[in-house]
């Protein structure tokens, strides 16, 4: 199937612009998306969040969900940086992957937000019903997860099953911080830190039986 002509117009037009008003969505998006949720979230809250007209915010982004896939690609992109920072330099196969898992962990604290955005996003991208055009707009560009970004650290280097089994374990070890990001902000830091210390100990203990 084509692209629609309306996806066509904002691709030729504003997706490759790096406006102050773009940039002032997709913050504004980020803020009202943690705090209430994306599909909570209408194109007019983001307008008036962003201080532009919604004519502004339908010039950039077709909707809401478009804003989102944008605000996750920023939020992926702190949580790899941050991990990538961490991992021992000239670290190959195992060491990598292992050094990448440990870095993962000990991002979290400063990337708790991130990772319950990423929560919060996966949810919303499996039972959001799409438009064609939203189908679109996510199918044009690259989308990976967490755990397909962190196997940059370790894939080439090791054989097909081993990273395959590892790239298990490092999805399981990034839905295990979403989803302790998400029940985080009712609880208070002494709940967290066991919980965090309980899971890294699960996720290194399976590594160690590889």
């Amino acid at each position: 199937m084509g692209e629609s002509s309306k996806l066509r117009r904002y691709r030729a037009d504003h997706e490759d612009l790096n406006t102050s008003s773009r940039s002032a969505i997709i913050e504004a998006g980020r803020v009202l998306f943690l705090s209430q949720g994306i599909a909570s979230t209408t194109m007019g809250d983001i307008a008036e969040q962003a201080g532009v007209s919604r004519v502004t915010v339908y010039r950039h982004f077709p909707e809401c969900g478009a804003i989102a896939l944008e605000v996750y690609k920023l939020m992926l992109d702190s949580i790899l940086e941050a991990t990538r920072a961490r991992v021992p330099s000239g670290a190959t196969g195992l060491e990598a992957a292992r050094g990448c898992l440990n870095a993962l962990f000990a991002a979290y604290s400063e990337q708790e937000a991130a990772f319950r955005f990423c929560a919060v996003f996966s949810s919303y991208y499996a039972i959001e019903e799409r438009s064609d055009e939203l189908v679109e707009w996510y199918g044009a560009r690259e989308f990976r997860g967490l755990a397909d970004a962190c196997g940059q650290f370790f894939g080439s280097q090791l054989d097909q099953e081993t990273a395959g089994r590892l790239m298990a374990l490092t999805d399981a070890a990034a839905s295990g911080l979403c989803s302790l990001a998400l029940a985080g902000s009712p609880l208070n830091q002494a709940n967290v830190e066991p919980r965090l210390r309980n899971l890294q100990e699960m996720i290194l203990g399976r590594f160690d039986d590889l």
